[in-house]
């Protein structure tokens, strides 16, 4: 995936040595519980740094940022459009199909010093232009829990819209590309 830049954030592919994301996400029950449901220990996350540069390297055009604060080079959290399975969900509008549903997520973490201030919509913005206007997606999928109220507000205020679930209740939010007849 490419790095994108906004006005106070680099969104850059991750490296092996950028185990900061350890302490800053997954280190952080708080962070965690909503985001990969426990932290992780610095050997994983690690390990998950190794995958992401080869993420990064091999892949199409899908996977995970770091968001980078520009005026302090300070690793502030994660953002990535990624595959999303749900052999559990079955969607309103869905025709009837043998098969689960597949669709890119969009999914971010962000350390709770970093929450509140903004940087979660801006990431998010960046990375749903690049998504709809360069990869031309029809659109995006985010699992948000109702319990997550910070990013409840945060899908919201992204467009998403709530939908429920045929199959076992509880809902998805979808953001359809509003941007798929520009040039």
């Amino acid at each position: 995936m490419k790095a994108l830049e906004t006005e106070r954030l680099w969104l850059r592919p991750f490296t092996n040595e950028d185990i900061e994301i350890h302490r800053v996400v997954f280190s952080d029950p708080e962070v965690c519980h909503y985001y990969c449901g426990k932290t992780r220990t610095s050997e994983e996350v690690q390990e998950w740094l190794i995958h992401r540069k080869w993420q990064a390297k091999y892949d199409d055009e899908l996977g995970f940022l770091a968001v980078v604060r520009k005026a302090d080079n300070q690793i502030m959290g994660l953002v990535a459009l990624q595959l999303f399975f749900a052999p559990w969900l079955i969607l309103e509008e869905s025709p009837e199909s043998p098969f689960p549903p597949l669709g890119i997520e969009l999914s971010y973490a962000l350390g709770r010093a970093y929450q509140k201030q903004g940087y979660a919509t801006e990431a998010c913005l960046a990375l749903m232009a690049y998504g709809f206007k360069e990869l031309r997606l029809p659109r995006l999928i985010n699992g948000v829990v109702p319990e997550n109220e910070p990013s409840v507000r945060l899908v919201k205020r992204l467009g998403f819209r709530r939908e429920k679930n045929l199959k076992e209740g509880g809902f998805v939010w979808i953001r359809d590309n509003d941007m798929l007849g520009e040039v």
